[in-house]
């Protein structure tokens, strides 16, 4: 018997200054499925890449049905790139073999003509000197620039904001002028200045992965964000024209997102509406 999946109540294209969006892994279903049943409500999908072995990597034929349905359900993508492999490895080998596999997703995944490309770039352990910082920044950028030999413009290329300083990487967006991925949820577990990151970062933002807290973990409903992220964000997205993926992984986490996100953009004072949460 079919698996019987629930189904957002309406549509939310086109509702916000922003293309609004979640990601892939909605329903415990493969990505075609999942865009069929998610395009409709929504302007973009995070289509989520997270693992690099062969049978995870994209197949012409999967991308092929991508696209197809885009071009049906008025759809842009954007895409999250593999997280297991680290482009700044201290062995060279493993290092070459990043490049090429993250190469290899990203020429495949070109003809869908993603928003952007999103990329975790594995914090610099153990820094004990300026001078290991600038071997992490030379390793990081021979790196980055065999990625984006591919014929990738930097600014298609997002850097996430993970579990280390951020500003760290402020030598590689600068060569390289890439964007920045803002993840709620990544700084509001290190208790970051959300209000700093949009004022330093705010041009360069493509993307925000948007999600709360519950229990001391991230990827929850939108509502579980501190009280005091939430006006600035309201603030910031009302002038934001990228792409904004609620990210979670659970069709009750989205539509909760959904919901409050709705009652956040049209309050209009400085504090979320009473029953919002």
């Amino acid at each position: 018997m079919p698996q019987s999946f629930q189904t957002l109540p309406r549509s939310y294209k086109k509702r916000y200054p922003f293309r609004i969006g979640t990601t892939s892994f909605i329903y415990p279903a493969g990505y075609t499925e999942n865009i069929a049943r998610l395009g409709p409500h929504v302007d973009e999908i995070e289509i989520l890449m997270f693992e690099s072995h062969p049978d995870s990597r994209p197949t012409g034929q999967l991308v092929r049905e991508l696209g197809s349905q885009a071009e049906q359900l008025s759809l842009t993508y954007n895409i999250h790139l593999p997280t297991d492999l680290d482009l700044t490895d201290p062995e060279p080998s493993r290092r070459r073999s990043a490049c090429r596999i993250l190469r290899e997703f990203i020429t495949t995944l070109m003809p869908l003509d993603p928003s952007v490309y999103v990329l975790h770039l594995p914090p610099p352990d153990g820094i004990r000197s300026a001078e290991h910082l600038h071997r992490w920044h030379s390793i990081a950028a021979e790196s980055l620039r065999k990625i984006l030999s591919a014929g990738l413009p930097g600014r298609c290329l997002a850097l996430e904001n993970l579990f280390f300083p951020y500003d760290r990487l402020d030598p590689l967006i600068e060569e390289f002028d890439l964007s920045v991925c803002l993840d709620t949820g990544h700084l509001a577990l290190q208790s970051g200045d959300l209000e700093a990151f949009l004022q330093k970062y705010g041009p360069r933002i493509a993307i925000g992965h948007l999600h709360g807290l519950c229990d001391g973990e991230d990827h929850r409903a939108l509502g579980g964000l501190p009280d005091h992220y939430l006006t600035v964000l309201k603030n910031w997205l009302e002038g934001f024209h990228g792409s904004v993926s609620l990210e979670v992984f659970a069709f009750e986490s989205l539509l909760e997102s959904l919901t409050f996100l709705e009652r956040m953009m049209a309050s209009g004072g400085e504090s979320i509406p009473s029953g919002a949460r």
